[in-house]
């Protein structure tokens, strides 16, 4: 097996929306291989900037076009890349907060114009914030609530915050994917169709990995059926790839 420096440890840089399913499968690894996992997860663009400064990674985790550009840019093994899932945004309250009705458009603007406070990724950085910093504009009321908006730098934290502080007509909006592995909100629905954004997330080999073996392997692991119903269960839908 080939193995340079470090080669001891898997390194994985991922979205944050990938995060319960690479969570799950970390510990397994490390029992199969004897092997460390060490994994960092954030939004999309903050990772790929950790890519592209050279932080250590053997395998990445974000969407199709990203895994694209990286491997033109020689950051990806080119015809590594595999799309293993797709996902949409969730609407969210705190647990025991009553629930509002998101079901449509109209039944979505209420319910934002009413919340007191409106949580979400970061739109510079987070697929998820951008999608539904794109959906108040087109609902015509991202301005009138600009003062109710808060920000984090990914889904994880935008939702472990909105669970552990409970505020009172908080709601909050994440891909379900990072919306699940929290024990402390409530899913309460989708947003609806009209303006609903299903991104795709995808796995490659990195090019420039110190334990290419060891990125194999999980690159495998991630993309068999073991990899594949955790997806699914982590709320993803299946794609053709």
């Amino acid at each position: 097996m080939s193995r340079g420096p470090g080669a001891d440890t898997l390194h994985i840089i991922s979205a944050g929306a990938m995060q319960a399913v690479v969570s799950a499968l970390a510990p397994e690894f490390e029992q199969s291989t004897g092997m460390t996992v060490h994994v960092t997860f954030g939004a999309v663009g903050q990772q790929k900037a950790r890519v592209l400064a050279g932080e250590p990674a053997d395998v990445i985790l974000l969407t199709p076009g990203m895994l694209d550009e990286l491997a033109v840019s020689g950051w990806v093994v080119a015809g590594s890349q595999r799309t293993l899932g797709r996902v949409g945004m969730g609407v969210v309250v705190p647990n025991g907060h009553p629930g509002v009705d998101v079901s449509t458009v109209d039944a979505l603007r209420a319910a934002m114009l009413a919340a007191r406070l409106i949580v979400y990724p970061d739109p510079a950085i987070a697929s998820a914030g951008r999608n539904f910093d794109n959906a108040l504009i087109a609902m015509g009321i991202r301005e009138q609530l600009a003062d109710r908006i808060r920000h984090f730098p990914n889904g994880n934290a935008s939702m472990t915050w909105l669970g552990a502080q409970r505020i009172d007509g908080s709601i909050g909006v994440t891909q379900v994917s990072e919306i699940r592995p929290i024990p402390t909100i409530t899913l309460i629905g989708e947003v609806p169709s009209p303006l609903q954004v299903i991104t795709e997330y995808g796995v490659a080999r990195a090019a420039r990995s110190t334990a290419p073996d060891l990125g194999e392997q999980f690159f495998t692991l991630i993309t068999s059926a073991r990899g594949r119903a955790l997806i699914l269960e982590s709320g993803f839908a299946p794609t053709d790839q």
